[in-house]
């Protein structure tokens, strides 16, 4: 029994790899077709490069003897989702 969480453990940490590296080879794809496409204004720009940021602003916590800040964005592009996509085809086939 303990072999199978260990098989699972392995296929979810596989999984997490896949979908980071396939975000982040879609946002660097993003980022330098956005080189091109440099007017802020223009819909292509706004799709590639912009996207939306869902996440929340960073939050300081004083605890008297600690300090912490917590805050995150996630930026979310054209691209990224692609990216997203073709690691999730390209992970089913290994």
């Amino acid at each position: 029994m303990p072999k199978r969480r260990k098989e699972g453990r392995r296929r979810i940490e596989f999984w997490l790899l896949v979908l980071i590296v396939g975000a982040l080879i879609g946002s660097i794809v993003g980022e330098i077709i956005g080189l091109f496409f440099q007017d802020e204004a223009s819909l292509l720009h706004k799709l590639f490069v912009a996207g939306i940021r869902p996440g929340f602003e960073p939050r300081t916590f004083n605890l008297y003897i600690l300090d912490f800040t917590i805050g995150f964005h996630v930026k979310l592009t054209v691209c990224t989702l692609i990216g997203l996509i073709v690691a999730v085809y390209l992970g089913k086939l290994i």
